[in-house]
């Protein structure tokens, strides 16, 4: 594939860069009074592309209220609705936020922001919970992540949207194109390293990803996208965020889930095969796609390392992302090493 050059990266990363003015709290609680009916007090979540909003209404009742990107298509801002929507339809047991419909009926509304941008807004169910990465872990937590992980797999298999195939940067099969983005960051820590990696993502693991099973996928079951419970911290209680979700590869969405349960060099392989064999046991796992999951995971470390600490150069101001210093580069590389020249084992590959 051939390196796109800086401009035709640009679409691509647009929804990266150049937030709007923000929507101030109070502005949240008067649209979500207007349009749903509810009154509520907000508070200001972060967000890589959307505005997102906690809302605390009368009795327990707590809601997420999502302002799309002003640069976002309203295809794409429809696509998490339509997918929770979907969900509730096909497995209404799954822990996801549920879509709260307006006044009117709709599942999302739209407004004007203070610049008189045309804005899609969402709001949904709160979902109580500890997240899976301030949580003690567990082998026990581990196969339930992999169990509902798999589950979620099972009822997205045959939803399809027309934002579903749109390019997203953390899409594993998208990796080759982030190689342009080291040229902004001529400081970046391991650097070469990750060229390096990238090229040989791109000869080794994607003709291979290509033609292994495709279908819809969450895309981002990282650790703060999956919660567990306050009491037992073993048990799973929430998925969150489907903001990137999209068609891709079905093993690629399991090395990211696989990534998240990743606490250090030493237990990292018993954490993926705790995760993994319950995932496994769910929805069976083919050989071809067990044969490149660890360079798999490793390009999701890869992607962690990378568009975050670009996103940080290009958005000095903003929060969403934290800074790495050179040891968290260190020990990621470490866990990258360490996965290349280790097989992971499951047995009974389908």
């Amino acid at each position: 594939m051939q390196i796109p050059a800086t401009d035709d990266l640009e679409p691509f990363m647009a929804t990266m860069v150049g937030h709007g003015p923000a929507t101030q709290p109070q502005v949240a609680e008067r649209l979500v009074q207007e349009l749903y009916g509810l009154e509520t007090s907000a508070e200001r979540l972060t967000g890589e592309r959307d505005e997102n909003f906690r809302l605390r209404g009368r009795g327990d009742a707590q809601y997420v209220f999502k302002i799309s990107h002003a640069a976002e298509p309203p295809v794409v801002a429809a696509l998490p609705t339509d997918t929770l929507l979907h969900l509730q339809r096909i497995d209404p047991g799954l822990p996801c936020p549920r879509v709260v419909r307006a006044a009117d009926g709709r599942a999302q509304t739209l407004f004007a922001d203070d610049t008189g941008q045309q804005r899609i807004a969402t709001l949904v169910t709160f979902l109580e919970g500890k997240r899976l990465n301030v949580a003690t872990r567990s082998p026990q937590q581990r196969a339930a992540c992999g169990r509902l992980a798999a589950r979620l797999t099972r009822a997205l298999h045959d939803f399809d949207h027309p934002a579903s195939r749109r390019l997203v940067i953390w899409d594993l099969q998208q990796l080759p194109r982030l190689r342009a983005l080291l040229a902004d960051m001529p400081e970046l820590p391991a650097a070469s390293f990750i060229a390096s990696f990238i090229e040989r993502f791109e000869s080794n693991v994607a003709p291979t990803l290509a033609g292994v099973r495709h279908q819809f996928v969450h895309n981002d079951l990282n650790s703060t996208n999956i919660l567990v419970a306050q009491a037992d911290e073993s048990l799973v209680t929430g998925i969150i965020d489907f903001g990137d979700a999209l068609h891709t590869a079905l093993i690629a969405d399991v090395a990211i889930a696989a990534v998240a349960q990743i606490t250090s060099l030493e237990t990292m392989f018993a954490e993926i095969r705790d995760f993994l064999a319950a995932y496994h046991e769910v929805e069976p796992l083919q050989a071809a796609e067990l044969a490149i999951l660890n360079e798999l995971i490793a390009a999701r470390m890869v992607q962690g390392l990378l568009i975050p600490s670009w996103h940080c150069a290009r958005n000095p101001g903003a929060a969403h992302f934290q800074r790495f210093d050179t040891a968290h580069f260190q020990r990621r590389i470490a866990l990258i090493e360490r996965l290349m020249c280790t097989p992971i084992a499951v047995s009974d590959p389908a």
